[in-house]
C-alpha cells in the first residue's frame, strides 16, 4: 500500500497539471461571425445561409447582437443587409490565437472563460467553427406551440406560448425577459432530427416568441425579404417541431414539445367572387389541389356549403367582409384561404342621440345591424377620416355600437407616443360611419358636451 500512495499522488499531480496546461492553452474572447459560422455544427446544414436582405430600413438598430451594412436612411433607402452575429463567445487554441486574429479582426480576447462559447480551429489557413458548448439556463416542457400557415410574417409561423414561465419577450419592451432583442439565434428542431437555424428580421422578430419563414412553393407572405435559406426551410414541411432553442450570448433557453405538425404546402390558389348578400351564392375557384386533399370549407360567421369546389351558397342575408377557409380533413396539408365581401344597399342602423349609440333602423334585422357594427371600416368626424380597426385605428364607435366621446388617436409608441383627442371640446360634430359590405353610410350630428 505504501508503494501505491506515491504512484496515486503522481497520477493526481499529472492530471492537475494537464488541466492547468489545457486551460492555459485556450484563449477565449468574442467575435463577429457570419450566420453560417454562427450555426456551424449546431444545425443540419449551413450551405444556403448567407445574409438577410431587407427591403426596408426601419429596424436597422433593433437587434443589438447583429451587424449590418446599414449606413443611414439615404444611403440605404432601398434596404440593407444583416451580415452576421456580433459578440459571439469563441474559444481558440493559444497557439492559433494570432492566426485567428488575422483571419477575423473582430476577435477580442477576454480575461475569463465564458459559460457558453463556440470552439474555433485553424485549418489550412481558415477558421473552422465547431458545435457550440451551450450553457442551458432553463429547459421548459410546458409551453404551448401554435402553428400558423398564412401569417403576415411568413408562409409558416410558430408561436411559443409560455404557461408557467416568462423567459421570452412577447411585448414591445425588453425589460424582465431573458430572451429579448439581444437574442443571437434560434434553432428549430424536428422529430426526425432536422435542425434549422433562423435569421433576424427574416424569421426572428422583436418579439422572439414569434418565429416565421417562407418556403419555395409559396414564398409570398413576407415579400419585404429575400430568403436565402429556403432549401433548409423547405425541409420543415411535413415535420413535427419538438424543440426550439433560443441562443443568447452567454446562455440558451430550450423549449421541448410532444410535436407540432407543420402541414405541407403545395402550389395552389383559392379565390371567391364578391357578391350581393341577398343572392345566396357566388363562384369559388380552386387550383392545384393534390389528389389526396380532403376539402372542408368553412366561413366564420356564415353557414355555407361549397359544391364541386366551384360554387358557394349560404342562407343568411348578412353583408360584410368574410374569409373562406379550405382545410384538409386529414390534416396532412396546409389550409387555403380567400377573402370576399358580401354587399347590400340596406342601411340597418340609425343614430340614437339619447343613448349616443347606433340603434336598429326601422324595419331592419338585428343580425344585419350587428353585421354593420362588426364591419366598421371608417368613421369621419368633421371631415377627418379615421380607421375603425387595425393598426393606426381610432376606436370612435366600440364593438356594441356606442360612441366613445373620449376617443383619441395615438400615433407613435411608448414615450414618443402622441395622443390626440377626437372630441377635444364641447359642440356639434358631423359624423359619417362606413362599414365594409354596406353601400350606404350612416350620417348624423352628435351634440357632445365635455
Amino acid at each position: 500500500m505504501k508503494k501505491l500512495i506515491p504512484l496515486i499522488l503522481a497520477v493526481m499531480l499529472a492530471a492537475a497539471l494537464a488541466v492547468t496546461a489545457s486551460a492555459e492553452d485556450t484563449v477565449y474572447g468574442t467575435a463577429t461571425l457570419t450566420y453560417a459560422e454562427f450555426y456551424a455544427g449546431d444545425v443540419s446544414s449551413v450551405d444556403a445561409i448567407d445574409v438577410v436582405t431587407s427591403a426596408t430600413n426601419g429596424k436597422s438598430g433593433t437587434f443589438k447582437n447583429t451587424v449590418s451594412d446599414f449606413v443611414d436612411e439615404q444611403t440605404n433607402k432601398d434596404g440593407y443587409h444583416i451580415t452576421g452575429i456580433a459578440n459571439v463567445n469563441v474559444a481558440v487554441a493559444a497557439a492559433d490565437a494570432e492566426a485567428y486574429k488575422a483571419i477575423n479582426p473582430t476577435f477580442a480576447e477576454a480575461a475569463e472563460a465564458p459559460a457558453q462559447y463556440k470552439p474555433v480551429t485553424i485549418e489550412d489557413g481558415k477558421a473552422v467553427y465547431g458545435a457550440t458548448v451551450f450553457n442551458v439556463a432553463a429547459t421548459v416542457d410546458d409551453a404551448n406551440i401554435e402553428v400558423i400557415t398564412d401569417s403576415h410574417w411568413g408562409d409558416y409561423q410558430i408561436n411559443i406560448l409560455e404557461t408557467s414561465t416568462k423567459y421570452i419577450r412577447n411585448t414591445r419592451e425588453d425589460a424582465d425577459f431573458a430572451v429579448n432583442s439581444n437574442v443571437q439565434g434560434i434553432i428549430v428542431e424536428t422529430e426526425s432530427g432536422l435542425k434549422v437555424g433562423m435569421e433576424h428580421l427574416q424569421s426572428i422578430w422583436v418579439q422572439p416568441y414569434e418565429i416565421s419563414w417562407n418556403v419555395s412553393v409559396d414564398n409570398s407572405h413576407n415579400d419585404e425579404l429575400v430568403y436565402d435559406n429556403i432549401p433548409e426551410l423547405d425541409k420543415l414541411m411535413g415535420e413535427k417541431v419538438t424543440k426550439v432553442t433560443f441562443i443568447n450570448a452567454d446562455d440558451a433557453y430550450v423549449y421541448t414539445f410532444e410535436g407540432a405538425y407543420l402541414p405541407i404546402k403545395f402550389p395552389s390558389s383559392l379565390a371567391v367572387e364578391n357578391a350581393r348578400s341577398a343572392d345566396g351564392k357566388t363562384a369559388v375557384t380552386v387550383t392545384g389541389l393534390v389528389e389526396d386533399y380532403a376539402p372542408v370549407y368553412t366561413v366564420e360567421g356564415l353557414e355555407i356549403e361549397v359544391a364541386d369546389n366551384s360554387e358557394m351558397t349560404w342562407t343568411a342575408d348578412l353583408a360584410g367582409a368574410y374569409t373562406l377557409v379550405l382545410n384538409d380533413a386529414n390534416g396532412k396539408y396546409a389550409l387555403l384561404s380567400a377573402p370576399f365581401v358580401l354587399s347590400t344597399d340596406i342601411l340597418p342602423v340609425a343614430w340614437d342621440a339619447d343613448l349616443e349609440e347606433l340603434a336598429l333602423a326601422e324595419g331592419a334585422d338585428e343580425a344585419m345591424k350587428d353585421a354593420f357594427i362588426a364591419n366598421l371600416a371608417t368613421v369621419t368626424v368633421n371631415g377627418t377620416e379615421y380607421k375603425a380597426s387595425g393598426r393606426g385605428a381610432a376606436v370612435i364607435i366600440n364593438n356594441i355600437g356606442e360612441l366613445d366621446t373620449e376617443a383619441a388617436l395615438t400615433q407613435g409608441k411608448g414615450k414618443d407616443a402622441v395622443v390626440t383627442p377626437i372630441f377635444a371640446e364641447s359642440g356639434e360634430y358631423e359624423i359619417v360611419v362606413k362599414a365594409t359590405g354596406f353601400d350606404n353610410a350612416l350620417t348624423f350630428t352628435a351634440d357632445i358636451q365635455k
